[in-house]
């Protein structure tokens, strides 16, 4: 139960928000109380600067991390999408060609599988044809 409520937590994003509000919280902490703040710089200037780099690296290290991760993901996307561009064009063509190939262009797009899985279930169960009257 706590490994599934961290792994959502890392998922949803839960660090950048807490980063963001944290910042902007030291704002409202150093309007609110303006010898509290001083106090606390004063006490981060004592920190060895090597530790200091060290957490600027594993910051860093996170959110490059996660940049690239969804830079990947992006550049799949583009590939897939230009992948089905051809079928597309196909498609397009073959209806721009004349009305009597509509019908043969539809029964071509009939016969590509479609990834919707619950579709696939819907026309076991009522027919191949049992959405012929349905208009698309």
């Amino acid at each position: 139960m706590r490994r599934r409520m961290r792994s959502g937590m890392r998922r949803r994003g839960l660090p950048r928000p807490v980063l963001a509000f944290g910042t902007i919280g030291l704002f409202g902490a150093a309007l609110s109380d303006p010898l509290w703040f001083p106090a606390r710089m004063h006490g981060l200037a004592l920190v060895p600067e090597p530790l200091l780099w060290l957490m600027g690296a594993v910051i860093s290290f996170y959110f490059g991390a996660r940049h690239q991760a969804k830079g990947q993901e992006f550049q799949r996307s583009a590939v897939e999408t230009a992948a089905r561009a051809q079928d597309v064009a196909h498609r397009v063509q073959a209806l721009t060609e004349g009305k009597a190939d509509g019908a043969k262009a539809q029964r071509q797009a009939d016969a590509t599988p479609s990834p919707n899985a619950a579709l696939e279930d819907w026309r076991a169960v009522h027919g191949a044809n049992a959405d012929a009257g349905v208009a698309r």
